[in-house]
């Protein structure tokens, strides 16, 4: 869908508007949606129009809004304004961000993150666990289905992984409501007021591999991710190096 099409439900948001929100322009995001700054009479809102599903195995849209909603009751997610899960939008609060795009970072934002990170896994709400290896399975498939693969060294890690992610479910510790995608922009706000958008990948799972990600994306080191959170070095170690092969795995995918 187009976003100016997507505007015509805009009577349904529940933002007690009176005039047809207007783009300003396109917000930086992930690969898989497209989000764009509107604006109706000084009140910002982000557009989001969802993309497709292929490259997220079990993902469901519903899911996220449900996980999204208790986590804006919580405080730690903008508000939902608005969804329609048949044409693929979102419409949630504008917050307006301080956020880095890149490190160096302060040290009172690193810990802001990880503490949001932490309340996030404390959400009681009964959702499906995340499938590590099915997701694993699942990408492997579609590359097998081509007729080469752009990163050969993709192969060789595939037992090596396999072994890592056995040992993460054995002695991996913690589990909880995961958000499993925590880049720099998904973070917004400020030191003091801090929040996590797009939750598409949401699902209970390994709290460690939260923080790998964060630890990695952020450019932290692990003393940090270690002393604040206090996950184990080594599965901290082994959970980098799985989300990184998941990383590679998804890339191969990517157009």
């Amino acid at each position: 869908m187009q976003p100016e099409a997507a505007l015509d439900s805009w009577r349904q948001w529940d933002a007690n508007l009176h005039n047809r929100p207007v783009i300003l322009g396109p917000l930086d995001g992930g690969l898989s949606n497209r989000s764009y700054l509107v604006d109706s009479s000084g009140q910002k809102m982000v557009l989001r129009i969802n993309g497709s599903d292929s490259a997220l195995p079990g993902a469901s849209r519903s899911d996220e809004v449900h996980i999204w909603q208790a986590a804006s009751q919580r405080g730690i997610a903008p508000r939902l304004i608005f969804t329609d899960e048949q044409n693929g939008l979102l419409v949630s609060e504008y917050i307006d961000s301080t956020v880095p795009s890149k490190p160096p970072f302060k040290t009172a934002l690193v810990s802001r993150a990880l503490e949001l990170l932490k309340q996030c896994h404390q959400l009681d709400l009964d959702t499906p666990a995340i499938n590590y290896a099915g997701h694993i399975a699942h990408y492997w498939r579609i590359i097998e289905s081509r007729d080469n693969i752009n990163n050969p060294l993709l192969e060789q890690q595939r037992k090596p992984m396999q072994w890592v992610l056995e040992e993460l479910h054995e002695h991996g510790g913690e589990t909880g409501l995961c958000h499993h995608d925590p880049l720099i922009a998904n973070f917004v706000g400020n030191d003091d007021r801090l929040l996590l958008i797009d939750w598409e990948y949401a699902s209970r799972g390994l709290v460690v591999m939260d923080f790998a990600a964060f630890a990695v994306e952020w450019k932290i080191d692990d003393a940090t991710i270690v002393g604040q959170t206090g996950v184990e070095p080594k599965s901290l170690d082994m959970a980098k190096s799985l989300y990184g092969y998941l990383c590679q795995l998804w890339l191969e995918l990517a157009p």
